[in-house]
């Protein structure tokens, strides 16, 4: 497992420099304004996403339970609902810019197929194809980008389009070839049964990941209504910066809920869970900590002169990061372990700290409200979730810090990194 979880951290780390790149790319190509667009591009794919995960969310806890041909079927037939009821929606309200909407779809059909074979990749712990796949979707959006501004001069949110579909395109296509020989004949007429364990899994699971998603984004609907298109354009670039640093909380539970989620060991979970969310957070502190001290000058020179609120932004959102690199770790010690509706629970608390906390700061300090909103989200979140976990031991906060053992496997773990 710590191989795993290395590896993950490894890739995900390049990914995050990669990411970055792509960021300092729109944001000097496309402004503010620009960047306020794609970010509501990549947030309606994600709508698209969390529609088709009602069922592919179930896949990584059933593929080693239930016929993974059955569950293939499955899949694929409820994307396609996706995107219906993604169209419906928007047909009431308008969520995405009417030139845009095609493409969204298109890229959400594309990003939610390639889901269902990345779960089963998960779901078989092939944890190193899984992070390669990843690595490769980023290399072919940075260098979509990288021709697209500079090869051909194409200075448009087009290119950022464009450099969607190739990505999506080649995760989708390596994802399919490594997963097609885990799949099974299906077994039709277990079907039904199927669809519904997965529906009621997937269900509570995605309304979970659902209100996790309004919690963090929906600030973006409010300050585009209320600030404008480049004022969503700077909270974009600073939610995209500070979440980098949860490229650590990500990559362990990744890792985390595919063990525990095979293993089926209730005291297992939990404890390799608190050791999990204390190496999350503390390397995230650490990491936050670094960010912080950059002057605001070194953002300003590389990402434009639209930026210059942009540290402000990411100081509002440190306690909030800091909790959420914590909360990431606890949430999938409750999937795993099946406990989804805790999930969604927490994850509802979160969204009416958020709608409430908006209402109130971003009508007064605008991008830097939004900020401070979403940290009251995740620290609410957080506490719920660990008072859950934790309901007899709760008070002592001392379960939150590493023990003297637990220092000693953060140490060999460390040095086990450096070595790598």
């Amino acid at each position: 497992m710590l191989n795993n979880i290395l590896h993950t951290f490894g890739i995900r780390l390049i990914t995050a420099g990669i990411s970055f790149g792509v960021l300092f790319l729109n944001a000097n190509f496309l402004g503010a304004q620009g960047l306020g667009t794609v970010g509501l591009i990549v947030l309606n794919v994600t709508l698209i996403g969390i529609l088709s995960n009602l069922i592919h969310g179930g896949l990584i806890y059933f593929s080693s339970r239930k016929n993974r041909g059955n569950l293939l079927l499955i899949a694929y037939l409820w994307t396609l609902i996706s995107l219906a009821l993604y169209v419906l929606v928007n047909q009431i309200y308008p969520l995405i810019d009417s030139q845009y909407l095609l493409h969204t779809l298109l890229l959400g059909g594309i990003q939610a197929s390639a889901s269902i074979h990345h779960y089963f990749l998960l779901g078989k712990e092939k944890i190193k194809r899984f992070n390669l796949i990843s690595l490769l979707q980023s290399l072919g959006l940075i260098g979509s980008l990288l021709w697209s501004f500079y090869g051909r001069n194409y200075i448009k949110v087009d290119a950022f389009i464009q450099a969607l579909y190739l990505s999506y395109t080649i995760s989708y296509l390596l994802a399919l070839a490594s997963s097609a020989n885990f799949i099974e004949k299906p077994i039709l007429f277990k079907l039904k049964e199927d669809f519904k364990d997965c529906l009621n899994y997937g269900f509570f699971a995605q309304a979970a990941n659902t209100f996790q998603l309004l919690n963090y984004r929906i600030s973006y609907f409010f300050l585009d209504s209320l600030s404008g298109r480049a004022a969503l354009g700077q909270y974009t670039a600073g939610v995209q910066l500070s979440e980098a640093l949860l490229l650590i909380g990500r990559s362990i539970s990744t890792v985390q809920y595919a063990r525990i989620s095979r293993r089926k060991q209730e005291a297992y979970a939990k404890r390799l869970s608190l050791l999990l969310m204390k190496v999350s957070y503390l390397l995230t502190t650490l990491g936050l900590i670094v960010l912080l001290v950059i002057p605001t000058d070194w953002f300003v020179y590389l990402l434009g002169k639209d930026f210059v609120l942009l540290k402000q932004i990411l100081a509002g959102l440190s306690i909030g990061i800091i909790a959420l690199s914590a909360e990431v770790i606890l949430s999938h010690y409750f999937s795993g372990t099946g406990r989804v509706k805790t999930n969604a629970t927490s994850a509802a608390l979160g969204l009416v700290v958020t709608l409430i906390s908006c209402y109130i700061l971003i009508p007064v300090y605008g991008v830097i409200g939004a900020a401070l909103s979403s940290s009251a989200s995740y620290v609410a979140m957080f506490i719920f979730l660990y008072v859950r976990m934790n309901r007899r031991n709760a008070k002592k906060l001392s379960l939150l810090l590493p023990t003297q053992s637990e220092v000693q496997l953060l140490n060999r773990i460390a040095r086990k990194f450096i070595s790598k």
